[in-house]
C-alpha cells in the first residue's frame, strides 16, 4: 500500500468564476445505506487527467478510454503516481492526497494554465505531510510572464522526518527507537504527549514557516 501524502493548497488571484472554470465535476450515485431508499446522489471531481487545468499537457488514451501508461503520465505531469483531490469548491483552496510524493508538478500545471488563460500573475502555497511523517514541507509558487508566455517557479522547503524525530528526542531527552518510548502516552512525569507536541510543532510550521520546537 502506498503512503498517502496529504496536501493543502492555497491560491491567490482568481475570481470565483475563473476558479470554477478550472475544474470538471460530475454527478454520481451510490446505493442508500437503508434498504428501500433511493440512491444517494453526490458531486465528485473528474479524474485529474481530465481536468481543464491539465489541458496543456499531452495525453493519449487506450482502447478502454483510460489514459495510456497512467503511472508514468501521473509521475511526469503531477509528481505522484496518482492524485486524489477531496475539496476544491472554495475559491483558491484545494485539499487532497497523493501516493508517495507531493503533486508538485500538478500545481505547476494548474498555475500555468490559469495564468496563460487569464494573463494573471498568481501565487500559491502548498503544505504537505507524509502520513507517517517521513517528510513534511512547504512549497511556495509564483507565475511570471516571459515573451508572452506564463511560467511557474517555486521554492521548496522539504524537511526529512529524521529531523522531526531528532527534535522529539531533544525535547524529551529520549530515544524514540526505545521499546519503552510511546508516542501516544504522557511522557514520564510530564503532562506532554510526544505525538501531540509534534503535531503542534508541525502545524505551527505550516502556518508560520518556522520549524520551532518551543511550542
Amino acid at each position: 500500500m502506498a503512503n498517502h501524502v496529504y496536501f493543502n493548497l492555497s491560491l491567490e488571484g482568481l475570481t470565483d468564476e475563473q476558479w470554477d472554470l478550472m475544474f470538471k465535476s460530475q454527478k454520481s450515485t451510490r446505493p442508500h445505506w437503508k434498504e428501500g431508499e433511493p440512491d444517494i446522489e453526490y458531486h465528485e471531481l473528474a479524474e485529474v487527467h481530465e481536468q481543464p487545468f491539465m489541458s496543456r499537457v499531452d495525453r493519449e488514451y487506450d482502447e478502454e478510454g483510460w489514459i495510456s501508461d497512467s503511472y508514468q503520465w501521473y509521475c511526469d505531469n503531477c509528481g505522484a503516481k496518482w492524485v486524489n483531490i477531496e475539496e476544491w469548491e472554495n475559491n483558491g483552496y484545494i485539499t487532497g492526497y497523493s501516493a508517495w510524493s507531493t503533486p508538485q508538478q500538478m500545481v505547476v500545471n494548474l498555475l500555468e494554465y490559469a495564468s496563460n488563460r487569464w494573463k494573471l500573475e498568481l501565487t500559491a502555497k502548498m503544505t504537505y505531510e507524509d502520513e507517517f511523517r517521513n517528510f513534511i514541507g512547504i512549497d511556495e509558487f509564483e507565475t511570471y510572464e516571459e515573451d508572452g508566455e506564463w511560467y511557474c517557479s517555486f521554492d521548496e522547503d522539504y524537511i526529512d522526518g529524521n529531523e522531526l524525530t531528532k527534535m522529539v528526542e531533544e525535547k524529551f531527552d529520549c530515544d524514540c527507537r526505545d521499546d519503552d518510548f510511546q508516542w501516544g502516552d504522557y511522557y514520564k512525569d510530564t503532562d506532554i504527549v510526544p505525538q501531540e507536541w509534534l503535531d503542534d510543532v508541525v502545524y505551527n510550521y505550516f502556518e508560520t514557516g518556522e520549524l520551532n520546537g518551543a511550542v
